[in-house]
């Protein structure tokens, strides 16, 4: 007996009865018009790629990439709480998709969502154990949570399947510094500014160093950091405070 394919023909235009998955024409035109988004996007004009990427949704509501990108530009758009929300749609149709974890662990972080940020960063580092990114993640939550010894530790794992990781680099030196561990902070830096050319050492890395070098009693050294940093001309504020202080002492020691 012939089996017949029924077309649903309700709301959700884009399933098939039998499969209950999209059908391929609705997820083509979804990718079209999803594509159309991230070249506006690209271009700069994020209301346009906005609009076609809720149409992509709308089209196609069970596309999880239409609405990771989508997802992504209402955060730039700055509709912070529906660009979580449709993030969460993503996972309800992709549970533990390691890509939507690190995007949406990293909404929730920067809105302050400790626990939803925590939820996300441990399903990705379960998802994926040997990602730099989840474990990155993690530390990060930890670290905002006021558990800088359980930050480093997922940053040491981090930088264990990516060590020329920049932004993780960074993040550990700091957490060394603030566990008054100057040295290793230092050790750190100088691999983090390995990656860079001469003369391309951030601002920030170069007043971290200072801070570092500073803890140590190394007072030459910090105040060549900072004013290293500050020729940058986009030092952290704080780093003009500091070389002033150091110069002062300076001062007041040599007029003793």
């Amino acid at each position: 007996m012939p089996v017949v394919l029924v077309v649903a023909t309700s709301s959700v235009g884009c399933r098939l009865v039998p499969r209950n998955g999209p059908a391929p024409e609705q997820v083509a035109e979804a990718r079209r018009l999803s594509n159309l988004g991230l070249s506006a996007s690209d271009a700069g004009d994020l209301l346009k790629a906005e609009g076609l990427l809720e149409q992509a949704v709308d089209h196609c509501p069970t596309d999880v990439d239409s609405r990771k990108h989508y997802a992504g530009v209402l955060w730039d758009r700055g509709e912070k709480m529906e660009a979580v929300h449709q993030i969460g749609k993503a996972l309800s149709l992709s549970p533990g998709d390691i890509d939507l974890c690190l995007d949406g662990g990293k909404m929730y972080l920067q809105l302050g969502l400790l626990d939803d940020a925590e939820r996300l960063a441990h399903e990705a580092v379960a998802s994926a154990p040997r990602s730099s990114e989840a474990w990155h993640l993690q530390g990060q939550v930890n670290l905002a949570r006021g558990k800088p010894i359980d930050a480093l530790a997922d940053f040491q794992h981090s930088l264990a399947f990516q060590p020329d990781s920049r932004e993780v680099l960074r993040e550990t030196a700091e957490v060394y510094r603030q566990l008054d561990r100057p040295k290793r902070a230092l050790a750190t830096l100088a691999i983090l500014e390995e990656t860079y050319g001469p003369n391309q050492v951030p601002a920030d890395v170069l007043a971290l160093e200072g801070l570092a070098q500073e803890s140590l009693g190394r007072r030459v050294d910090a105040v060549e950091s900072y004013r290293e940093a500050l020729s940058k001309g986009d030092a952290p504020p704080e780093t003009r405070d500091r070389l002033a202080a150091l110069q002062s002492e300076e001062s007041a020691t040599t007029l003793r």
